[in-house]
């Protein structure tokens, strides 16, 4: 029904003279139509992310489907070089993004205390779950586990980990094994990183802090989950703790995948929210609510599962999609995600972090 409905969007702007072909879907506003037809005379989209190629390919494509007049060009960036070449970028005359895509939640926490986004209301919030609006300007595009990443040649069954407990267990078990041949992201150099320990240990607290201090000094951090999976491949680390499963989840069907495994800790996965904005001034704001909205549909949920990310939308068919939010509660328990989210606390709060993270990892 929700495809019949974007449709009847579309079909309602093509016609001559912008007579109306159909009513709009009744829950969007009854001026849509001026959205749509403000976006046929803007130059495209330009879209700053931390996603591959191949993660927005279903995207655009039926993005493209639905708006043809619209070009989108997505530029691939690390978390934190989405904002920060934006915040180079707005104040100049350069061209910059109209739509931001990232999990560098803290930034997004910054963005919405600070109102540097669009407030737009997009009609699908009230579709979606709460967490998906945080903040005015701000919109959650996907909810993606974080999970455990391990070389399965490298590894017996009894060391592959079901969750951090069972890999602390291993760990202290085999050090031999382990030392320095661990890895995730470190939250002292990468904002994605930051965001998902701080929730993580915002939930898990002295647990989260005396099992991390365990193992600290058999991790070595990085700043990408690329990286990261091509290293565990290769036996220069034998897992990675906090992996993005967006990252590890192609490649497990790629040519030599079968060394590669995976689990969702069955302790507390990691739920990372990518943070969705457009920001004030946008120069194709039309193009981009478009946009927007699409994203946060049924239809634009479900390409955002067959791109690789995890949608998060309750009508989202779970047999077009690899994962759901859904999907991976059920399977690990409800009381086992850990929600990484905009808390404030990520500003304010980010420095002391850093240094307990630090302390940590050299298991003090």
């Amino acid at each position: 029904m929700k495809l019949q409905l974007r449709h009847m969007i579309t079909a309602a702007v093509i016609l001559p003279g912008g007579v109306l072909a159909q009513q709009l879907p009744d829950y969007y506003p009854a001026n849509y139509s001026a959205i749509v037809e403000g976006s046929r005379s803007e130059s495209g989209l330009t879209i700053y992310s931390n996603m591959a190629d191949n993660n927005w390919q279903p995207i655009l494509d039926g993005f493209k489907a639905e708006f043809p007049w619209i070009n989108v060009e997505t530029i691939d960036l690390g978390s934190g070089t989405v904002h920060s070449r934006w915040e180079a970028e707005k104040g100049s005359s350069s061209r910059t993004a109209d739509v931001l895509v990232s999990g560098a939640n803290d930034r997004w926490a910054s963005y919405g205390k600070d109102g540097l986004m669009e407030p737009y209301d997009s009609p699908e919030f009230a579709h979606l779950p709460a967490f998906a609006h945080p903040y005015p300007g701000v919109a959650v595009m996907s909810a993606d586990p974080l999970v455990i990443t391990y070389n399965a040649a490298l590894l017996s069954d009894e060391q592959r980990p079901t969750g951090f407990a069972s890999l602390i267990a291993a760990a202290e078990a085999d050090p031999g094994t382990f030392d320095a041949r661990i890895t995730t992201y470190d939250a002292a150099r990468n904002s994605f990183g930051l965001a998902a320990w701080w929730n993580y240990m915002n939930v898990k607290g002295d647990e989260g802090w005396d099992n991390l201090r365990k193992i600290g000094p058999m991790i070595r951090g990085e700043t990408s989950g690329g990286p990261m999976n091509e290293k565990i491949a290769t036996g220069e680390y034998v897992m990675g703790i906090a992996v993005s499963g967006i990252t590890i989840f192609p490649r497990l069907e790629q040519p030599g995948g079968e060394i590669l495994g995976f689990a969702f800790p069955d302790d507390g996965t990691i739920m990372m929210l990518r943070g969705l904005g457009i920001p004030k001034g946008a120069a194709n704001m039309n193009s981009a609510k478009l946009f927007v909205d699409y994203v946060l549909s049924t239809e634009g949920q479900t390409t955002v599962g067959k791109g690789g990310l995890v949608p998060y939308r309750e009508d989202v068919p779970e047999d077009q999609v690899r994962y759901t939010y859904q999907g991976i509660a059920e399977q690990i328990g409800e009381d086992n995600l850990i929600i990484a989210g905009f808390d404030e606390r990520l500003i304010t709060e980010a420095g002391p972090f850093v240094e307990k993270w630090n302390a940590a990892l050299a298991g003090n």
